[in-house]
């Protein structure tokens, strides 16, 4: 399976008043086509810095001294933002990730998102949820919302009768195929987030496909959505813009509510219509996500969306996750608890003090742990079992001044002289498995 995502020897570091904080060290990570990837390690490791620097998403007090993050073909993605000088200054910083932004514009959003820690703060309290949802389809794939449309005005009852007749009787190909074939392409998403909800009976689900004929449209709502398809630059003047907008939008919604219907969200009609003050901590944070997918992007980071919810609403999300990988999507999952990155990871990757220090199949991190850092944060995972908890010794070290050679040797209990005096490179070990380690045979 090819990767969707390389980070090499990417660097980072933020100064401030207090000194520099060398946050992210010579990282190295990949990321497979449909994987679910978990990063662990304690706070302060550079787990979230290092999914804001991915997405491209930097303070303008941060440098990024060297690396590469490849990612689908694009290049190296933060190019533009490396940099030169051997001195800070922060008119020049503000510069380069003002470049960054600008070459991010259109990969940002689409093609890849983010979902992070607080949803609360990821929403707008002014703006309804179905609106917050619309606009990320909007701005970055109007053409979608536009075919969508025109699909359902297009459509016969006949032709419906004849897809309800392909879903029962064969595979999902030959569906594509016959929407294909007669120019109905936006109608699939809308079909089979009806035909996929497992809460609804079988007639009742046909009822709403059948539903979907010959939907509505004004003379002039056509002519705006085919100058959208078309991209006519008389639909970007001022006076139509308003216009075209409120048309995409009140689609947006439309497929706001498929998307929160496909996540379990309960009465998604209603939801849509409400503020995200009115809704839990739970569905909020399917809102959120629902944000990210809205686009069908490639790659999805979650930094640590469970920490804030309860035992039974983080469960809910976790099952959700699961369910995600059904939107092709690839996941980073950003989490200090391995054993919620037991549930739905592939791989695991460790991070201490801004380095991967181990990356394994999952079943081998939590079995078969190698790095003593590794070692130590499963020995601090509460269990059913009379398994005592043990915290690990020490203190995470001080990024401004880090300790030479490898980083946790000043808390390891199997140091030996030369992880004092320097620092182990990730090894590749039997079955893939990659280890930063002397005792493994790490590179010196």
């Amino acid at each position: 399976m090819s990767n969707l995502l390389e980070v090499k020897n990417l660097r980072l570091e933020f100064y401030t008043r207090r000194g520099v904080y060398k946050v992210l060290n010579d990282v190295k990570l990949s990321l497979k086509r449909g994987e679910v990837l978990g990063l662990a390690g304690e706070s302060g490791s550079g787990k979230s810095t290092l999914g804001l620097a991915i997405i491209g998403l930097v303070a303008e007090n941060a440098i990024i001294v060297s690396g590469e993050v490849l990612f689908d073909g694009h290049g190296n993605l933060i190019k533009s933002a490396i940099w030169s000088d051997s001195k800070f200054k922060i008119k020049k910083g503000r510069k380069l990730i003002k470049q960054l932004h600008k070459q991010l514009l259109h990969i940002r959003g689409k093609e890849m998102s983010m979902v992070f820690q607080d949803p609360m703060s990821s929403l707008n309290p002014l703006l309804k949820i179905g609106y917050q949802i619309a606009e990320v389809v909007y701005y970055h794939n109007p053409k979608l919302l536009a075919q969508r449309a025109l699909a359902r005005s297009k459509v016969t009852k006949q032709e419906m009768r004849e897809i309800i007749d392909l879903l029962k009787t064969s595979e999902e190909s030959n569906l594509v195929s016959y929407l294909s074939q007669k120019g109905l392409d936006g109608l699939y998403e809308q079909i089979m987030s009806i035909w996929q909800r497992t809460n609804l009976s079988e007639v009742k689900r046909e009822r709403m496909l059948l539903s979907l004929a010959n939907g509505g449209i004004s003379a002039l709502e056509k002519l705006v959505l085919e100058g959208v398809i078309k991209e006519r630059k008389i639909f970007d003047l001022p006076i139509v813009r308003r216009y075209k907008k409120k048309i995409l939008v009140k689609e947006g919604v439309r497929k706001a509510v498929e998307l929160l219907s496909q996540l379990g969200v309960p009465h998604p009609e209603k939801v849509v219509e409400m503020y995200p003050h009115e809704l839990s901590g739970g569905m909020r944070q399917r809102v959120v996500i629902a944000i990210a997918l809205a686009n069908n992007p490639k790659l999805v980071i979650m930094d640590e969306p469970t920490s804030a919810l309860d035992v039974t609403i983080q469960a809910q999300v976790l099952e959700l996750v699961k369910r995600l990988k059904n939107f092709g999507s690839s996941i980073i999952f950003i989490s200090h608890d391995l054993s919620v990155l037991a549930e739905v990871a592939d791989r695991i990757a460790i991070m201490y003090a801004g380095s991967i220090v181990e990356v394994g199949e999952t079943e081998q991190i939590i079995n078969s742990p190698k790095h003593p850092y590794t070692v130590a944060l499963l020995a601090a995972v509460p269990t059913l079992s009379d398994k005592e908890i043990k915290g690990i010794e020490g203190e995470t070290p001080d990024l401004r001044n880090p300790p030479s050679g490898c980083a946790f040797h000043p808390r390891c209990p199997f140091a030996m002289e030369i992880c004092r005096l320097k620092k182990p490179e990730l090894t590749v070990l039997d079955g893939n498995r990659e280890v930063a380690c002397f005792l493994f045979g790490g590179k010196k």
